[in-house]
Order: C-alpha cells, then sequence, then structure tokens
C-alpha cells in the first residue's frame, strides 16, 4: 500500500517509496469544480509552468533542469467526473544515482513548490505576452481536437448527453471563453485554486519525507476554504435523443452514450470493468468480434467505461448508410451480454487482460494511477482492482450489463462528395 499522509485541510500526498525504477516522479495536482473559471484555470497551470519566481524565464528554468540531470516538466488538464483537475509533474533521476549526496527529489519538490506558490507574478500579472502565447496554443490545441473528427464526435455526444451536467463542458473550457480571460482573472485564479481546490501531491520514488515536509511548510502559509467538487450520476437514460452533423469526412463516427446504473465512481465497479472489457474493449469482445470482424461493419469499434461518470460511450467508425444497421448490431451485442450468450472462455481472456492493463511498469503510469484518486476518500491499489475483477462472475457480469440504459446517439455523417473522391 502507498503511504498517505494528510498536509493540510483536504491535502494530501500519496507516496509510493520504491527503488524499482531509474526515475521517480513527484506530481501536484488540484481539482476543482467545473464552472465559468476553468477557460482561467486552464492557462494559469500552463502559465506556472512557464517559470517561476527563482527562475523567472524559459532559459533559468531549463538550466535549473539540466543541473537535475535532464529532470522532464510537464503540466496536463483532466476531466475527473465533474472536476477539472490542473497538474504539474516532474520526472527525474532517482537519488540513488547522483553523483552527490544531494537528493534530486527533493529539489525537484522544491522547484514544483516554487511554480505552484510563488509564480513569476508582479503587481497581479504573470506578463501579458505569456498571456497572449497560451492562449493561442490553449486554442489551438482544442482546434486540433476539433480537427481529429473521432475525439470530435466522441466529444460531441458527451456534449448532449451531459448538456445539463457540468461533465458536458470541454476541460479547457470553451475557445471563446479563453480569448476573454483577461489577466485578472488569471491571477484570480491562482489565489483560488490555492485556497479552494482539492490537491493530491503523489510521489514514485524516494525522499518522501522532504517531499512532505516542503509542502507541508507551503501549505501551513495558505489560508484554506477548501471545496470539494461533487459529481452528478445520472442512474438512467431519461430519454433517447439522437444528433448529427454532417462534415467533409471519408468514414462517418458514431458515438452511442449509455448510462450505467452507477451511484458513484466505485459503484459495482469491478463487475462493471469486466462487463465493458467484454463488451468492447478487448480484441475477444463482443463488439470487435461480431461488430468489426464478423460482420464488418465498422471500420473500428469498441466501448469506454468512464467510471467517474457512470457512463459507458460505444463509438465506431462506419459507412454513413450503414448507421442503422451498426447501432442495431451494437444493442443485439449487448442484449446477448445481458443474457449470458458469452463463451465462458472470454471471461478469463478479460482477466488476464485487465490484469495486464492494472500491471504499471512506469513512474509515470504510477504515479497517473494515484493521482486520477485525488477525490477519492480511500485511495486503492492496482493489485485491489486486480483482486477484485479476478472475483467477478458471469452471473455479475450480466447484471452489469443489465444496468446500461441507451441515453444518446451521435452521427457525424460523411458527405457524399467525401465519400465519392475515394
Amino acid at each position: 500500500m502507498p503511504q498517505v499522509r494528510i498536509l493540510a485541510d483536504q491535502v494530501r500526498l500519496v507516496a509510493v517509496e520504491t527503488d524499482s525504477f531509474k526515475t521517480g516522479r513527484i506530481s501536484v495536482s488540484a481539482a476543482l469544480p467545473m464552472d465559468e473559471k476553468m477557460a482561467a484555470n486552464s492557462l494559469l497551470i500552463y502559465l506556472l509552468k512557464r517559470s517561476c519566481k527563482e527562475y523567472p524565464d524559459f532559459s533559468l528554468l531549463n538550466g535549473k533542469l539540466d543541473e537535475l540531470y535532464g529532470a522532464s516538466l510537464s503540466a496536463s488538464i483532466t476531466k475527473i467526473g465533474e472536476s477539472q483537475v490542473l497538474s504539474l509533474s516532474l520526472t527525474c533521476l532517482d537519488d540513488r544515482f547522483a553523483l552527490t549526496d544531494e537528493s534530486i527529489a527533493q529539489q525537484c519538490a522544491e522547484l514544483l513548490a516554487g511554480m505552484v506558490f510563488s509564480p513569476n507574478c508582479k503587481n497581479g500579472s504573470f506578463g501579458a505576452d505569456n498571456l497572449t502565447a497560451e492562449k493561442r496554443l490553449l486554442i489551438q490545441r482544442i482546434e486540433e481536437e476539433l480537427n481529429d473528427k473521432r475525439t470530435y464526435a466522441f466529444n460531441k455526444c458527451i456534449e448532449y448527453m451531459c448538456a445539463n451536467e457540468a461533465f458536458g463542458k470541454d476541460k479547457y473550457g470553451s475557445i471563446e471563453e479563453i480569448q476573454n480571460v483577461k489577466m485578472a482573472d488569471v491571477y484570480a485564479a491562482w489565489k483560488n485554486m490555492l485556497s479552494t481546490a482539492v490537491f493530491q501531491i503523489t510521489v514514485v520514488g524516494s525522499a518522501v519525507d522532504k517531499v512532505a515536509e516542503i509542502f507541508t511548510k507551503k501549505f501551513a502559509k495558505i489560508e484554506r476554504n477548501p471545496v470539494k467538487p461533487e459529481t452528478v450520476f445520472v442512474q438512467k437514460g431519461r430519454h433517447f435523443n439522437r444528433y448529427e452533423e454532417t462534415y467533409p469526412v471519408n468514414q462517418g463516427k458514431l458515438v452511442i452514450g449509455f448510462r450505467a446504473g452507477m451511484q458513484s465512481s466505485r459503484d459495482n465497479i469491478h463487475a462493471m470493468t469486466v462487463m465493458n472489457d467484454i463488451f468492447g474493449m478487448g480484441t475477444y469482445s463482443k463488439l470487435f468480434m461480431n461488430v468489426r470482424e464478423k460482420l464488418s461493419l465498422a471500420y473500428y469499434c469498441w466501448s469506454r467505461l468512464v467510471a467517474s461518470k457512470g457512463i459507458v460511450l460505444v463509438e465506431g467508425g462506419i459507412d454513413t448508410d450503414k448507421e442503422k444497421k451498426v447501432s442495431a448490431e451494437i444493442l443485439s451485442q449487448l442484449s446477448d451480454l445481458r443474457n449470458g450468450k458469452t463463451d465462458p472462455e472470454v471471461l478469463d481472456s478479460s482477466k488476464r487482460s485487465l490484469k495486464e492493463r492494472y500491471t504499471f511498469t512506469t513512474p509515470e503510469g504510477i504515479c497517473a494511477w494515484y493521482a486520477s484518486q485525488v477525490l477519492e476518500e480511500e485511495i486503492i491499489t492496482p493489485e485491489n482492482v486486480i483482486e477484485g475483477v479476478e472475483g467477478v462472475t458471469m452471473e455479475q457480469v450480466c447484471d452489469a450489463a443489465k444496468k446500461l440504459s441507451i441515453d444518446t446517439i451521435f452521427m457525424l455523417k460523411a458527405q457524399e462528395e467525401a465519400e465519392n473522391e475515394d
């Protein structure tokens, strides 16, 4: 089990102390509600990554990273349930391989703490040029996702499906919101994050005590009024809706959204995980073996369980004129799964595959696993999941499948002109 230490109100450190790797990783994650401040939050985390008070420009910061044996710094934004999670992470050489007695992990923790608590900010400004640059880069990220029609269709289904829920929003905020962010908004977002976010510092490697001490001292100077984000779990599809758009693509994109009948992110999670795997995740799954391989109805067809929101999404690349046939076959495969019409050997294949999936072999993988639990009361290990999955029966898989209820279909149709170009 990892070490779990409470550093301040709604601030904890989760550490896996290990000498199994040549590198270690430290990540600072801040969970915030998905509200009107999302665009400012998104710009904030990338501005914090640029520099800090001690290393106020790219050259000085990169020079420090080089001194730390080529440590690698990254920033990310994820959507966990109806929370926007901002993260800064450093991957560095383990202390055992340092050429002196210095602690690389300690210095990396100090650098991360400096970026979070003492940014390069003067008189409430992170620099007008820096803000302009980060706006441009963030909008570019969003436009790249819009241009990837598979990602676009997936996100569009979620937008329609969760139109009245915070989960329907883009994790970055909208392009218009980003364009309208003022410097004062970013500064307010920084202050708000330090005061109200739920924080988790995740450590994989060494010098855990030193890392804990650094962040404990930093948070002790902050007046905390944390707000823990809550996620709305809709038990059943309330009414079925279908939406479509036409675009000049050569391949139609079909996405079907189901409510999974979950009341929390861990409700019946082991059975749901195996059910989703057998339904549409593995190469032995019903969607892959039948919709794609046997019937050749789709170029790809798979399902994804979003446990943090209690939904399952099935997506497929199809010929536009086959939409009704593909949709009917997907529902037919779900019906078979509900009724136990599944080769018993598939259950064993699924358990073996999931065991491999939850066996992490890098510091980054382990860190990401624990960081994703920033809002969970109880930390679970990959071994906990593997053990839980091993105990799942086919009857439980069938019962989990019966809880799925269709909510939304989104179809990105191919224009005839695009099809005729092939």
